[in-house]
C-alpha cells in the first residue's frame, strides 16, 4: 500500500546534537514512519517552499519557543504541534500554543498515547486532503441574499485565502431569461419521471411541476455556463417573476452532487460544500423550527427542499410560505444524523452535534420536510449562540471528519 507523504517541521534546542532528536523520540518517530513517508524539515530550510503535503510541527525539546515564534509566518495557517512529552516538549508546545492564541493564530497541541497521536495525525492528513479538494472551487451567489438573512454573508477575500474558493456574484435576471427560453415540451419527461417516483402528490398540478422543471433547467444552465461547483440562489425573488419556486431545482442539483443552497445564504452553502468534501454525503439545509423538549435536546428542523436521493420516499407538495409552486416533503426512516453549521464573516466559528432522527412529522404550519431530532449537544446553543438560522443535516454520524476539517480551516467551536 502506498504511504502518504507527511512534512514534519522539527524544532529542537541547540544545546543537544540534532541526531539526538531521533534517538530521544525514536518510539513515536519510528511509529510515524511506519505509516507515512516523513520529510523532516528543519528551521533553516523554511525559506524554501514547503512540499505540497500535509505539514505538522514536531517539538523535539523545550527551549524552542522563540524558534517557532520566528518561523510562524512560514508555518501552515493551522499549526499542529506534536509533543510526546519527552525533553520538555509538552511544556514548550503549551507555551507556543498560548502565544499563538494571543496573536490570533490557529492550532492545537497533539499529545497523549502513541495511538492517540497517530489518530490525530491521520485526522489531520485526511483533512488536508479534503482541503485540497476545496481549493479552486467556484461558488456562485445568484441574486443577493434574501432581506431577512442579515448575518449570512461572508468576506469573499477571506474565503479565497482560507478556503481557496472563488465567490462569484451572478444576476438573477439571467435565470429568468433562461427560464423564459425553456419550453414545457423540453421538460415534460423530467416532470413525469419526478412525479412517478413520488409516493403521493398533494397540491401541485402536473403543469406546476413542469414549470418547476423549467426553472431547474434554467438554474442548471447557470451552473454549466459559469462552471459552478456550488451555488446559493435567492429563490424567493424568483417567485413573482416565474410563478414557480426553486425548491425542485435545488433538490435535483443537490442530488447531482452540486451543493445548492436557498435564499442566497452564503455561510450555509459553504458549510454544505465543506461537508460534501469531507463526507461525500448529500446535505439537507433546514430551519430550526421548534424546540420540543429542552431537557431531552429534542427539536424540529424543516425546509421545503431536499435531494430526493437523500430520502427514503417523498411526497410532492406546494411551497409552504407562498402556497405555490412545487416543494418536497421528504420522508426518512429513523437513524443517526449529524447537524452542523460553520459561519461568521470569515467562517471562523462552527457548531456540530451528532443526533438521532426520531421521525418525520407533517405539521401544516412548518416547511414541508420536517425532522424531529434529538441532539447530543445542549439546545442552549440555538438560543444563546446560534450561527444564523439555517443549519445543515447529513445522514450518519460524521462529527469527527467534519470537525477535523473545520479546525484545519481555522474555525473554532461555538458549542
Amino acid at each position: 500500500m502506498t504511504r502518504t507523504n507527511l512534512n514534519l517541521i522539527t524544532f529542537a534546542s541547540s544545546l543537544a546534537p540534532r541526531e539526538s532528536i531521533f534517538t530521544d523520540h525514536h518510539e513515536l518517530l519510528e511509529r510515524i514512519e511506519q505509516d507515512y513517508n516523513v520529510n523532516y524539515i528543519f528551521p533553516e530550510q523554511l525559506n524554501a517552499a514547503l512540499p505540497d503535503s500535509a505539514t505538522m510541527v514536531f517539538a523535539g525539546s523545550g527551549g524552542v519557543e522563540e524558534m517557532v515564534k520566528a518561523s510562524i509566518d512560514r508555518l501552515p495557517p493551522y499549526v499542529v504541534l506534536i509533543a510526546d512529552g519527552l525533553k520538555n516538549s509538552l511544556a514548550a508546545s503549551l507555551e507556543i500554543l498560548s502565544w499563538m492564541r494571543l496573536e490570533n493564530r490557529k492550532g492545537r497541541v497533539l499529545h497523549g498515547t502513541t495511538d492517540y497521536i497517530m489518530q490525530g495525525i491521520a485526522n489531520y492528513v485526511n483533512s488536508h486532503a479534503v482541503l485540497q479538494r476545496l481549493v479552486g472551487k467556484r461558488v456562485g451567489v445568484i441574486g443577493k441574499p434574501s432581506g431577512w438573512l442579515i448575518s449570512s454573508a461572508v468576506d469573499y477575500s477571506a474565503m479565497k485565502t482560507a478556503w481557496g474558493v472563488d465567490m462569484i456574484d451572478l444576476p438573477l435576471s439571467e435565470v429568468v431569461s433562461n427560464y423564459e427560453q425553456i419550453s414545457a415540451s423540453e421538460v415534460e419527461s423530467l416532470a413525469d419521471d419526478f412525479i412517478s417516483h413520488a409516493i403521493a402528490v398533494k397540491e401541485p398540478s402536473r403543469d406546476e411541476t413542469i414549470k418547476a422543471m423549467r426553472l431547474y433547467r434554467a438554474v442548471k444552465k447557470m451552473v454549466e455556463t459559469y462552471r459552478l461547483d456550488a451555488f446559493t440562489l435567492n429563490c424567493f425573488d424568483l417567485i413573482p417573476v416565474t410563478k414557480t419556486t426553486g425548491c425542485v431545482a435545488l433538490a435535483l442539483l443537490n442530488q447531482e452532487g452540486v451543493p445548492a443552497g436557498c435564499e442566497g445564504d452564503m455561510q450555509t452553502l459553504l458549510t454544505m460544500l465543506a461537508v460534501q468534501a469531507a463526507t461525500g454525503e448529500e446535505c439537507f439545509m433546514a430551519n430550526p423550527s421548534k424546540i420540543i423538549n429542552n431537557a431531552d435536546h429534542e427539536m424540529i428542523f424543516a425546509h421545503c427542499t431536499i435531494a430526493p436521493s437523500m430520502t427514503d420516499r417523498y411526497i410532492i407538495r406546494d411551497h409552504y410560505e407562498s402556497l405555490s409552486g412545487v416543494a418536497i416533503e421528504g420522508i426518512l426512516d429513523a437513524g443517526d444524523i449529524t447537524i452542523v453549521k460553520c459561519g461568521g464573516r470569515q467562517m471562523e466559528h462552527y457548531f456540530i452535534s451528532n443526533a438521532k432522527l426520531l421521525e418525520c412529522t407533517s405539521n401544516p404550519n412548518m416547511c414541508r420536510t420536517q425532522f424531529r431530532v434529538q441532539l447530543d449537544e445542549s439546545l442552549d446553543y440555538f438560543l444563546e449562540r446560534s450561527i444564523g438560522n439555517h443549519h445543515v443535516i447529513i445522514r450518519g454520524n460524521h462529527k469527527a471528519e467534519i470537525e477535523s476539517l473545520f479546525r484545519v480551516l481555522g474555525a473554532t467551536p461555538i458549542n
